[in-house]
């Protein structure tokens, strides 16, 4: 084991920070009447307009069928409309409406909010080195899987 002492080893700092991320994302996204699943599926079909169910569903890491009730309940507040899906007649396309943009809009400021609250501390310099060295980490643990699937 490293030198350091348990609680400061970076795997350990990883899950601290993004418990409390996921923990604060929960409370604020309730003001919106959201779960952060529904929150993550709204914002993954604003950057994905017209995908399957079962893309979302494999986006949040969730069941298929798990995710009818989800997508009942967001087009029956008018956060989003289904259209058949002109390849498979039996499968849907998922659109959000103006509606669920403006609350796509108002995801992403609370997730700005959460990060510029927490980062207060740090110069941009070391947010921006932050980020980066998040995106090395991700890269390689995907390196790591991977190669582990070969």
């Amino acid at each position: 084991m490293s030198q350091l002492a348990r609680g400061e080893h970076l795997a350990f700092l990883i899950h601290d920070a993004q418990k409390r991320l996921r923990h604060e994302f929960t409370r604020r996204v309730a003001a919106l009447e959201l779960t952060p699943a529904t929150a993550r599926g709204l914002a993954f079909l604003s950057a994905r307009a017209g995908s399957s169910l079962r893309a979302l569903a494999d986006a949040l890491e969730v069941q298929p069928m798990s995710m009818v009730r989800v997508i009942d309940d967001l087009e029956a507040r008018g956060l989003l409309r289904r259209e058949i899906d002109p390849r498979d007649r039996r499968a849907h396309c998922l659109y959000l409406t103006p509606a669920g943009e403006r609350v796509v809009d108002s995801i992403w400021i609370i997730l700005d909010e959460i990060i510029s609250e927490a980062c207060g501390e740090l110069r941009t310099a070391e947010t921006n080195a932050l980020r980066n060295g998040l995106k090395s980490f991700i890269a390689g643990i995907q390196r790591i899987q991977q190669s582990e699937s070969k």
